[in-house]
């Protein structure tokens, strides 16, 4: 979608590219040359103007704008994406997150790739999500599942960075901003030998949390609370021992400690004094019953709220080796293969500090394998894609503490406190044959047909508090595409897609007991148009689609009573528009536009009614317009202003909260030297006050992004 800055490039909603030099543009010459934009997420081609999915691309120097640190800031330019409501969930995707209405609970809904590498559900939360030494960001919207399996329902996001280069090269980084945010990125690459190159990059993050915490300053996790801290090293070796055969291995190691955004309704930021647990107005109201009958007194009392004040930190390592050969001139042979794990680790506030009432640990182990073999044939009038899939993920899980009861349990024989102790563990084997194929039937029409045979297997064991309880999921499932498109004699294109979508069902266990859910599935109607305009100086392109649910996995309820049932039938349908616009030799104009209206049909569970409501996190109307302009040398700008419409927050209660819409407004200002850049920035210009999460009756709100305000500089070596 995205513009390249200072220089007259522009690719039409990711599907061309148009090369204008600055000086023509400005005599009113128009001699445009005409390229490709190169893909890496679509198996069907890495020419995007051979692409019928609805995808959106970030790239270029767009990515190393100071107002874009990391993946989830791309997401507010692109219609109908945005990030999640906190750090304990992922990206949304049409109103569906990436883990769909289930964070944390079940299988992927959308699958997120970083060169390759398929990450697990904790490394998309928290993995490697700097934009620094990133080449392009692919933002691919609706079902993927015939090409990208069962976590592609929702779509998926490919992450690309940048390669080893034979020419010796890097950069450099260094940020300072609001809340003391302290940035340092490098990279370097160059030739090993005549066949071998290398890149290494690595950054450091660290910023303070806008919200403070003067009432935890004597618990042990205070630090990780009240600081945002992250790094990752990154390195890439590239072989090309015959012009025909490519190898690449990379290998990535981060760590992510983000500070939580959920606090108690109407919290100041300067003073949350604790109130962040979901328990808070409950332990207010017992406050008299705790000093009387237990002899706590009120001083004392904060740390029963603690055990459910997490901090989370995750280390995720990935590797990756895709080897690429090209048979002959139609043929081409592809093997990715790749292993994602990550580690997670959580703590109560409080754990670890002596004589603590209740506190609790948790962790999270997951292993994700992958191998994918896939064919390529590509002549006039017929493209085709054959391939293989095997994937193993290993989720290990445990929990143990004491939980105090008011609250939680609704039952007042319970005790006081309830003691948790669960693990799980989780092996899921997948196997697969996919396809796919468009054929010119005739001149300027095409018919595209694809499938999937999916098979899936999964094993789940379970031990809360001694009792073991084991849980088998095995399905085999065939899914289909079929599209028609046709191409004008300006070379515009219209496209109408149909293809289907799964996510394999399970089961689970809260402290109500075991519980089983059934798989989803969904169907979606896609109609695009893609298209330039102005002698090729306008990109223009727009899809509208419709999509149906059946028996869509919904998480219901606040742990540790939360649980996955299905909905009976849903929907979603809605429309994307992408613009950008070559307005001079200096000056682009971008914009993007989505609207989406989303309703559960059928959806009764527990003795609550959710038909008639629209999914959480679905906002009905998202927008973007900016602007870049300069050259590649002396003064430059860029600046964007989006806008949320409002959406319902999270079903953790029987009447979900609706989040009011707000518009932000993002800015760049600098100069630029043949080899340095500063930049000064502002996110969230003026300081816009929003929420991304609320919970009414529990006096829980998520806050959003605060303004920061910054500089930084860019070097290139």
């Amino acid at each position: 979608m995205l513009i390249f800055p200072l220089k007259k490039l522009v690719f039409t909603s990711s599907i061309s590219i148009l090369a204008v030099t600055a000086a023509q543009a400005q005599d009113g010459q128009i001699p445009f040359d005409l390229g490709t934009l190169e893909i890496y997420g679509d198996r069907t081609s890495t020419d995007a103007e051979d692409s019928t999915a609805p995808l959106s691309v970030v790239r270029g120097e767009q990515l190393d704008d100071a107002t874009i640190a990391s993946i989830e800031d791309t997401f507010g330019l692109i219609p109908n994406v945005q990030g999640g409501d906190s750090a304990l969930t992922g990206f949304v995707i049409r109103g569906v997150n990436s883990e769909g209405q289930t964070p944390g609970l079940g299988a992927p809904l959308a699958s997120f790739y970083i060169d390759g590498v398929q990450q697990t559900v904790e490394g998309t939360r928290r993995g490697a999500r700097s934009t620094f030494d990133v080449e392009q960001v692919e933002v691919y919207r609706g079902p993927q599942s015939t090409l990208s399996g069962r976590a592609a329902l929702a779509g998926a996001v490919y992450v690309k960075t940048k390669d080893p280069e034979f020419e010796p090269g890097g950069a450099m980084r260094l940020t300072y901003g609001s809340d003391n945010r302290r940035t340092v990125g490098i990279a370097g690459t160059g030739p090993v030998s005549d066949t071998v190159a290398i890149r290494l990059s690595g950054e450091w993050y660290h910023k303070d949390s806008s919200i403070d915490y003067p009432s935890y300053q004597g618990f042990s996790g205070y630090d990780d609370i009240s600081e945002d801290k992250y790094h990752t090293l990154r390195g890439k070796l590239l072989w090309t021992p015959t012009d025909r055969t490519r190898v690449l291995l990379s290998y990535s190691h981060s760590y992510d400690n983000t500070s939580p955004n959920i606090v108690a309704s109407g919290t100041n930021r300067g003073d949350v004094n604790g109130a962040l647990s979901p328990n808070f107005p409950v332990l207010q109201a017992n406050s008299a019953a705790l000093s009387l009958f237990f002899g706590i007194p009120p001083e004392n009392q904060l740390g029963l709220l603690t055990v459910l004040e997490e901090v989370r930190n995750t280390t995720t390592n990935n590797f990756g080796l895709e080897i690429t050969h090209e048979i002959n001139a139609n043929l081409k042979f592809t093997s990715m293969t790749s292993v994602s794990m990550s580690e997670t680790d959580v703590r109560s506030l409080n754990f670890g500090n002596p004589g603590e009432f209740t506190s609790a640990d948790a962790g999270q182990q997951q292993d994700l394998f992958t191998q994918e073999f896939r064919l390529n044939y590509e002549s006039e009038g017929l493209r085709w894609v054959l391939g293989a899939y095997a994937g193993r993920e290993v989720r290990d899980t445990y929990r143990r503490g004491t939980y105090f009861n008011t609250g939680i349990l609704a039952d007042p024989t319970q005790p006081l406190t309830i003691g948790i102790n669960q693990m799980t563990d989780i092996e899921t084997n997948n196997t697969a044959i996919f396809g796919e194929a468009t054929y010119e039937f005739a001149p300027g029409w095409s018919v595209i047909a694809g499938g999937r045979l999916d098979h899936i297997d999964q094993e789940t064991t379970q031990v809360v508090s001694g009792a073991t309880t084991s849980f088998s999921y095995d399905d085999v499932v065939a899914l289909g595409k079929l599209g028609l498109t046709r191409e004008l004699a300006n070379e515009d294109r219209i496209s109408l897609v149909v293809q289907q979508g799964y996510r394999p069902g399970g089961a689970g266990s809260n402290l109500a007991g075991a519980y089983r859910f059934d798989p989803e599935t969904s169907m979606v109607v896609e109609l695009g148009y893609q298209g330039r305009f102005v002698q090729d100086q306008l990109g223009f392109s727009a899809t509208a689609f419709w999509q149906t649910w059946d028996d869509q996995q919904v998480e219901i309820g606040l742990f540790p009573n939360n649980s996955i049932v299905n909905a009976g039938e849903s929907e979603s349908y809605g429309a994307e528009f992408e613009l950008d616009y070559a307005a001079t030799g200096k000056l682009d104009l971008f914009a993007s536009v989505g609207l989406l209206h989303t309703e559960f049909k059928d959806f009764n569970t527990g003795g609550v009614n959710y038909t008639g409501l629209g999914f959480p996190n679905a906002p009905e109307f998202t927008a973007a317009v900016g602007y870049r302009w300069g050259a590649p040398t002396g003064w430059f700008s860029s600046g964007v202003v989006k806008h949320t419409g409002r959406q319902k927050s999270r079903f953790d209660n029987a009447t979900p909260d609706t989040l009011s819409a707000f518009t932000t407004v993002d800015l760049n200002v600098g100069y630029a030297w043949d080899q340095a850049r500063i930049t000064a920035y502002a996110t969230n210009l003026f300081d816009e006050d929003y929420l991304v999460y609320e919970n009414s009756s529990a006096s829980l709100q998520g806050l959003g992004n605060r303004q920061e305000i910054g500089l930084q500089l860019d070097y290139t070596f």
